[in-house]
């Protein structure tokens, strides 16, 4: 019994720190994620053109910060960024921005202090933190904790 349960606790561990997130490294800068009310969040890659883009149209950039092996990643995609309300909501909002910290956004990820994913940061459009997600939310609780960062 007491190997079972060093057995079952080690895997466990395993896999809460295993995650995983979309390979936003395919298919150029912009990667679509479709939401369950047919609406899609283009998510890019190119930092500079994100924070211009923030500063053309008043809004914050959304930083989601994965890597291509995170279960909870890949998680927070399917269930929370994919839902309908979330997607309309960050569309209106945000400027979003995905970076993977095994390529394209190590430096940054550091630079952001990232200890675990996933993890989302809303910036100002002058990239100052205004706050972060650290770890998977349900679509409810996300929405809740966004729309505190905006005010809304």
């Amino acid at each position: 019994m007491k190997r079972f349960l060093i057995f079952f606790s080690t895997l466990l561990l395993l896999s809460t720190l295993a995650c995983g997130g979309p390979d936003a490294s395919k298919g150029g800068s912009d990667v679509a994620v479709s939401s369950h009310s047919g609406g899609a969040l283009k998510w890019s890659s190119d930092w500079d053109g994100a924070l211009k883009k923030a500063q053309t149209e008043d809004k914050v950039v959304l930083v989601d910060f994965y890597a291509d092996w995170c279960v909870w990643c890949k998680k927070l995609e399917k269930d929370t960024l994919s839902d309908g309300a979330v997607a309309a909501y960050l569309g209106e909002r945000v400027v979003p921005l995905r970076l993977n910290v095994d390529t394209n956004g190590r430096a940054r990820s550091r630079e952001f202090r990232v200890d675990g994913l996933p993890t989302l940061v809303v910036l100002s459009a002058e990239g100052r933190e205004i706050g972060r997600i650290p770890g998977y939310l349900p679509p409810d609780a996300f929405l809740e904790r966004i729309q505190g960062f905006l005010g809304s």
